[in-house]
């Protein structure tokens, strides 16, 4: 995975030499030496150098990962770090053209000499690079005889590379935890469809698709005319699989032409269309990448009308949606108790019970929880220690060394490898991503919104067409799920990724890559011999004394600290050994203070300091020229210094103080007001949260590339201005807004949703009767969330007439109201309401049909509501009910009539 590095450092060459970063350079060295002179177009050599290299391990990739070869694997190393010093040259690079570019022609000149050395300390860095390239490339000549195993038949098939699911783990009795699954299949392969029907069988590796599938076709295939089970390649190609195919499913073997193996094309399809005419087939086409390998030969697989079916398996959602919607299987991990009834079998082989002994018991249990349910980690590890003394040293050994066991131990090579070519085959912009991710601490919830942020301050993420480097990194989030290399965790409420998460195993072994690659490291890695000079990233979770002692790295590019693992004495000594540093994230630790030499770090891109001490930002926050996220979320900042308009590459600034922890007032929150000069903030894009002083609003009025805007302490008289500039925010798509107290009238008279792409909107503060008519082109929205409004009328019925596209609706704190009805065909895509703290409703009235999409209902301290909702139980789509704080004749009537009974269809119901 080398080629991940040199692709990062041809992605900087590219941004950095643009002929606008260019013309600086040009115009202060007109007259200076050579070596200046060659700077731009030494660099693009390099570029060109380093393309032919990325090639080049492209084209080898599976034969380097699993090559014994030193010399290889040192020249690789080599190729690495020259990649990586490229990378810390061009942010030195483009750091000093920023600045010659912020200043005027008189102070350029001033300062001319200083940037003519520093250019030229630039210029030297790339010649040394540009000699160890040619170097490297010499020695694919010099050293020949090693080089050859990889440059012979590199293109080939690489299935020989690739590890299989295989039977890991079946056992005599059969597959263990899979019985469900069993079923549904062996009923999908019926003749009750008599049309062609695909199917498929997908989930994370090692999770046994390959087992159950094998299983099924070998107990069904008599029921077939002709069956074939067809393993794809990742390089997979169409005239091989149909030779494979007309081999497999021809039953007179003697009919095959004697020529086929040299047939291509529409003569291979022709003889295919023969061999299935009126045939009832399986094919089972095992372990597809890509869903080109499936359409190239599925158009030839005809439906002839005889129930003929199609099985793929593969660890991808867009492979397994080729399939029709009711055929498709996603495998979940085993439960605990399959898990350790798999893990007993397989480690207790050699027993007549093959029961767990009582002394083994308790590290049974934490073995099997590390392997998360996947069924090959499980039956790997038990064979393993079924050869082993069933004592406690031996099995706690075992388990303390787990890490070490999946990385180094030839038993759990099956495991390693079916990971090791979902990395290997990741598309090279989603390398580097997937592997951050492992920086994060064991079940961490990846938050879709810091892992953007993280990327996009990393460099790993690339423009395309129109789309903001954000929403690129939203896709990137979306394929490693759909490749099943991240875990949806938790969708926010208008149905977007909120957090997901990566499988333990997943985790471990994505961490020796970045071991291995020099990516990066945990704390835990520090106890090993690794070179200061080559750590590039470091998560810490734990306040250790030995890893605050060893905060010295020279090319450190990320620092994460988790649970209050940073310390603010090892943090200027951090900031000083580590210029290179592009993302500090420091939330939650013990800090009040920001170090005046934060100023030093001109390559930062993301500074973290929410839920911290921190109470100002020093001065020298001016120099951080490249900052793009700075994060003061519930900090003890006032107020934002002048300087950090000089920021003009922020695109995120979160900035609110949490005044009540426990929410009890209205303004438990509040924002910061805009300094002087914010106005000329054009890249800005988060706003959380603004005080809105009347300069703050004349401000907003320049923003117009803002997304996400909360805005507090809004009064009535600012609201025309505040609304207009809204409305002009075409790409405004999130937005808060919080009255100055619980009793201010909040004007939406120039409010003009129609203008925006606004999905999101939250409001805090009351709301005249003729509000919502206001709304009436406010069909984008998704999200509404309404809040200590003393309007006495019910807000539901024109809701539903303007914004008939909700999927999340919350109203609280509406003290006037003492009915709420939702009416029939109201919100046709609603998913979540929630009604709460509103101390005069008597009755919530639900008509029949009203929704045919509800999923979450919350009744939340609606005290003076005695009886249960009229037509509740008429939401058959209903899977969440929520009822606290209500009233004891709410209780009572809950119990006399049997409600839960009532709401059988609903799986969660708390009361």
């Amino acid at each position: 995975m080398a080629e991940a590095a040199v692709v990062q450092a041809l992605i900087k060459i590219g941004s950095a030499f643009g002929d606008a970063a260019l013309q600086p350079l040009k115009d202060l060295i007109k007259k200076e030496v050579a070596l200046l002179i060659e700077l731009p177009e030494l660099a693009k050599c390099i570029g060109r150098e380093l393309d032919m290299i990325n090639s080049f391990l492209v084209q080898v990739r599976t034969k380097i990962h699993s090559t014994e070869n030193e010399v290889l694997k040192r020249w690789v190393v080599r190729v690495r770090k020259v990649a990586y010093h490229v990378e810390d040259i061009m942010d030195e690079y483009c750091y000093n053209i920023a600045k010659l570019q912020e200043e005027n022609f008189i102070s350029r000149m001033m300062r001319s000499a200083n940037y003519v050395a520093t250019f030229h300390d630039i210029a030297s860095g790339l010649k040394e690079v540009d000699t160890e390239i040619k170097h490297l490339s010499q020695m694919k000549t010099t050293y020949k005889e090693f080089f050859s195993e990889l440059l012979s038949n590199t293109t080939d098939s690489t299935q020989a590379h690739l590890s299989r699911d295989n039977s890991l783990h079946t056992v005599k009795e059969g597959i263990v935890g899979m019985d469900v699954e069993m079923e549904l299949l062996n009923l999908w392969l019926g003749r009750s469809d008599c049309t062609r029907a695909v199917m498929s069988v997908w989930g994370l590796f090692g999770l046994g698709k390959t087992t159950l599938v094998r299983k099924v076709y070998e107990s069904n295939r008599k029921s077939f005319d002709c069956v074939s089970w067809i393993e794809v390649p990742h390089k997979y190609n169409n005239d091989v699989m149909l030779r494979q195919l007309i081999k497999d499913l021809c039953q007179d073997q003697s009919q095959i032409a004697g020529s086929i193996d040299s047939m291509y094309g529409s003569q291979l399809v022709d003889i295919l269309c023969v061999v299935l005419s009126n045939k009832r087939y399986l094919i089972v086409l095992d372990n597809v990448w890509d869903a080109a390998a499936f359409h190239g030969i599925s158009s030839f697989l005809i439906d002839n009308g005889n129930a003929s079916r199609i099985i793929i398996t593969t660890r991808t959602s867009d492979v397994a949606s080729l399939a029709q919607d009711a055929y498709r299987l996603k495998l979940k991990p085993l439960s605990d108790k399959d898990a350790m009834e798999l893990f007993c079998r397989r480690a207790f082989q050699n027993s007549i019970s093959m029961a767990c002994p009582p002394h083994l018991e308790y590290l049974c249990h934490e073995i099997v929880k590390k392997c998360g349910g996947l069924p090959s980690a499980i039956y790997a590890i038990g064979n393993l220690l079924a050869a082993r003394e069933q004592t406690e040293v031996a099995w706690k050994t075992m388990n303390d060394q787990f890490q070490c066991m999946l990385e180094d131990n030839p038993g759990l090579g099956e495991v390693r490898s079916a990971l090791s070519m979902s990395i290997l085959f990741l598309p090279r912009h989603l390398k580097n991503c997937f592997l951050y991710c492992s920086l994060f601490p064991q079940s961490y919830p990846l938050s879709r919104e810091t892992l953007v942020k993280l990327w996009t301050a990393e460099g790993f993420i690339a423009r395309r067409g129109s789309s903001t480097l954000e929403e690129v990194a939203d896709e990137y989030i979306m394929e490693l799920i759909r490749g099943s290399l991240l875990q949806l965790q938790e969708t926010d409420e208008i149905g977007r990724v909120a957090f997901c998460n990566m499988h333990d195993i997943v985790r471990e072994l994505a961490l020796s890559y970045s071991r291995k690659e020099m990516f990066g490291l945990s704390e835990d890695d520090l106890q090993a011999d690794h070179q200061k000079e080559d750590v590039r990233r470091l998560s810490i979770s734990k306040d250790n004394k030995n890893v605050r002692s060893s905060l010295e790295f020279p090319r450190l590019r990320t620092f994460i600290a988790f649970n209050r693992a940073g310390r603010p004495d090892s943090l200027s000594s951090l900031i000083d050994k580590s210029k290179y540093l592009a993302v500090l994230e420091l939330q939650d630790s013990p800090i009040n203070t920001i170090p005046a030499n934060i100023g030093e770090l001109f390559n930062l891109h993301y500074l973290g300091f929410r839920r911290t001490k921190v109470k100002s930002l020093p001065k020298s926050i001016e120099k951080l020229i490249n900052l793009e996220t700075l994060d003061l979320k519930y900090t003890e900042v006032d107020e934002l210094p002048k300087e950090i308009c000089k920021l003009k590459k922020l695109r995120h600034l979160f900035a609110d103080k949490l005044v009540d922890h426990n929410r009890r007032v209205f303004r438990y929150f509040k924002g910061t007001p805009l300094p002087h000069g914010f106005s000329h903030m054009e890249e800005i894009q988060t706003l959380e949260t603004v005080q809105a002083t009347k300069d703050s609003i004349e401000l907003l009025d320049c923003l117009t590339a803002l997304r996400t805007l909360w805005v507090e302490n809004v009064h009535r008289a600012d609201c025309a201005k505040l609304f207009t500039s809204l409305s002009e925010m075409k790409n405004l798509s999130s937005l808060l807004i919080s009255a100055t107290n619980d009793c201010e009238a909040l004007d939406f008279s120039t409010f003009r949703p129609s203008n925006m792409k606004l999905q999101k909107l939250i409001v805090r503060g009351c709301l005249e009767n003729n509000t919502f008519d206001k709304f009436v082109h406010g069909s984008h929205i998704k999200y509404l969330s309404l809040s200590s409004s003393k309007n006495g009328t019910d807000p539901v019925p024109l809701l539903a007439k303007h914004m008939p596209n909700l999927i999340y609706l919350s109203i609280r704190k509406w003290c006037c109201v003492d009915e709420v009805a939702l009416r029939k065909d109201g919100f046709p895509r609603l998913k979540t309401f929630f009604l709460g703290d509103m101390t005069q409703m008597r009755t919530l009235d639900i008509e029949p049909s009203v929704v045919g999409s509800l999923e979450a209902l919350y009744l939340v301290s609606l005290t003076a509501m005695t009886t249960v909702p009229r037509g509740l139980e008429l939401i058959a789509s209903l899977r969440k009910l929520v009822v606290w704080g209500q009233s004891d004749e709410f209780k009572l009537e809950w119990e006399r009539e049997n409600w839960k009974t009532k709401l059988h269809h609903v799986p969660e119901i708390r009361v």
